[in-house]
Order: C-alpha cells, then structure tokens, then sequence
C-alpha cells in the first residue's frame, strides 16, 4: 500500500477544527471541481456512513467510512459500487485526521492506494500517478484549512492565491 501524507497547520482549536470535519456534507466547499455530495447511508456519520460526490457533470465517487476515531479523524474508501475509484488501482483510501502539537492544531491528511497491474502499474505510479496523487492530496488539505478558518467556499482563484503564498 502507498502511502502520501500532507499536513497543514489550521487557526482553531481541536474541538472547532473536529466541528467540520465530522461533517461529511461539506466537500464541496474545498475539493475543487465537486459539484454534489448526496447520502447514500441514512447515517452520516461513523462506521459505514457512505456519501456521493458528483465531479464535473458526470462523473460519480463513493466514499464509505471504515474507520471513525471521534474527535480526530475517519478514513473513507474511495469506490464506484463494488469497483474500486479507479480501474489502475485495487485500493483506494483517503484519511481524514486531526492532530494537536504544543497547543497548535493541524490537518493531516492521507491517501493510501494500492496500484495493480503489476510492474507496469508500479512504473505508471512512479512516474506519474504519485505526483498527481501528492498535488491533489496538497490542494485538498490546503482548501480545506482556507474553508475551516473563513467558513467561505474556497474557489480556484482562492486556492491559487495561497498556493502562490506558500511558493508552490
């Protein structure tokens, strides 16, 4: 399994940053491009709540819940319907968690992925599919520290502006 971690600091507290996180209606206000987010489970939170997020017009990504740790973080895998996110990889997770240093509070975040096909899959991931895996993971952590300290809807202008701050 692949691991890319992304951490960024947030200006909240544990218990203000862990008031969004939890609520799994709100991707749309910082991942770029997600157009809905619908329920698929009556619950929303916890072990096997399971969302709908609409990329574009088209194209639809499940996200279950298999690990929820109250107060700091859950892990949701990423899939369509019984298949996985997409077809080069065999696994798909995205980590969601909180993290307190000295008073400070940080977003930290994880994808983990399994390639398939063999070598060639693990070339495809060392050449390209890591380093688009590790922007998306920076681009996301990124607009959502931006929406959790302003409660605004972070746009691409918005998220180019502090990447731009940050020299990336």
């Amino acid at each position: 399994m692949q691991t890319i971690s992304v951490e960024f600091e947030v200006e909240l507290s544990l218990a203000e940053a862990w008031e969004h996180l939890q609520d799994l209606s709100q991707p749309d206000m910082y991942v770029q491009g997600l157009t809905a987010v619908e329920f698929t489970t009556e619950h929303r939170q916890g072990v096997g709540a399971s969302r709908r997020v609409t990329q574009g017009k088209s194209f639809r990504l499940d996200e279950t819940v298999t690990e929820w740790q109250e107060g700091k973080g859950f892990s949701l895998r990423l899939h369509r319907g019984e298949k996985t996110s997409i077809p080069l990889l065999s696994s798909h997770f995205f980590d969601y968690g909180l993290r307190e240093n000295g008073g400070r509070v940080f977003l930290y975040n994880q994808m983990r992925y399994q390639v398939g096909l063999g070598p060639l899959g693990a070339l495809l991931d060392k050449l390209l599919l890591r380093k688009l895996m590790r922007s998306q993971l920076r681009d996301v952590t990124l607009a959502q520290k931006i929406y959790y300290e302003t409660g605004q809807k972070v746009t691409a202008d918005i998220l180019k502006s502090a990447k731009a701050a940050l020299g990336h």
